[in-house]
């Protein structure tokens, strides 16, 4: 037979408060779980136009947060991918770019003019795209040029115009580059650090600047040379102490040619600096791999190794804190 339910036990007042206080504290401390461990805000493509006429494909990995967390001072990294590749290489749920998103980076990885979707839209071009596969096309020494000159240069505005709306702070500015991305990487650091000023103020300590936003680059399998571009000269100029940019150079310890390659750009970008200890830095990795192929590999976390790399030379910087990077003339 069965039995009958037993009363219910009455429950004190004290007691009621004491369980219904509990429950608040419970409730808030796993709002705040929540908070920390909620995903990453969606990245989404965009197409940016270039002053000669191409259309630059990018994803952009906004930095996490919401409009209770501020993100104003998170550190931007370009990721610029190597020879006949697409910004995919970075990309996917285990890819360089949603980890770097995941640790507080806004992100952005881009298609480089004649590579994958990026299309030449001016005078003489196709109009067409190659639907995010490498192009066949040839690259000549001008497209390495117009990559500096075009390419990162829409790519800056873009950071720009986050950096206005308070979702990144452009004067932390990092770059990973593999392959002749590098000459590029380097070309572009130069040019940027180099621009003056806005005239719109009496002394130049007081004028609002144009660049100086390059502060770490990392560079992947970097080449002896790449048409086009003087490497050297770049190198040369990037490496003054006074612009105290951080370098990591990675490159495959087992492939010969890219080990004596890395060591000659190490050693130029180290010069007689008694500083350079403290910015510039080299790692071999025991594999014949090069470029982006160092990266994904299972017994080796490279890409841990160059977030935490990353987050030491952009998070900790003392002189970047947010301001506004619009010239004094036309603020509102």
């Amino acid at each position: 037979m069965l039995k009958p339910l037993a009363a219910p036990h009455k429950i004190s007042r004290f007691a009621l408060a004491a369980f219904l206080g509990l429950l608040i504290v419970v409730s808030t401390e796993l709002a705040t779980v929540r908070a920390a461990d909620a995903p990453p805000a969606a990245s989404g493509q965009r197409v940016l136009a270039t002053d000669d006429g191409w259309q630059i494909y990018i994803t952009y990995f906004p930095a996490p947060g919401d409009r209770d967390v501020l993100t104003k001072e998170a550190p931007v990294v370009v990721l610029l991918h190597g020879d006949k590749q697409v910004r995919l290489v970075y990309e996917g749920a285990h890819g360089l770019a949603s980890r770097l998103q995941a640790q507080g980076f806004a992100v952005i990885t881009v298609d480089l003019r004649k590579h994958g979707q990026s299309t030449n839209m001016g005078p003489g071009g196709s109009g067409t795209q190659n639907n995010g596969r490498t192009s066949e096309a040839t690259i000549q020494a001008a497209d390495y040029r117009n990559m500096v000159e075009f390419d990162l240069e829409s790519v800056k505005r873009f950071i720009q115009q986050q950096h206005q709306l308070k979702k990144l702070n452009m004067h932390k500015l990092g770059i990973v580059a593999a392959g002749p991305s590098v000459a590029v990487a380097a070309a572009f650091a130069a040019a940027d650090w180099n621009k003056e000023p806005y005239d719109d103020a009496p002394s130049d300590e007081m004028k609002t600047p144009r660049g100086q936003d390059v502060r770490a680059i990392v560079f992947l399998s970097p080449p002896s040379r790449v048409r086009g571009l003087s490497l050297t000269q770049s190198l040369n100029e990037i490496r003054n102490p006074d612009w105290n940019i951080a370098f990591l150079t990675l490159y495959g310890k087992a492939n010969k040619t890219d080990a004596k390659d890395a060591q000659a750009l190490h050693k130029r970008l180290s010069g007689t600096s008694k500083t350079s200890k403290d910015r510039v830095f080299i790692e071999d990795i025991n594999v014949p791999s090069r470029g982006t192929d160092l990266l994904g590999i299972r017994e080796i976390d490279v890409e841990g190794g160059i977030i935490k790399w990353l987050r030491a030379h952009l998070f900790d910087l003392k002189d970047s804190e947010w301001r506004d990077r619009q010239s004094r003339l036309v603020r509102k």
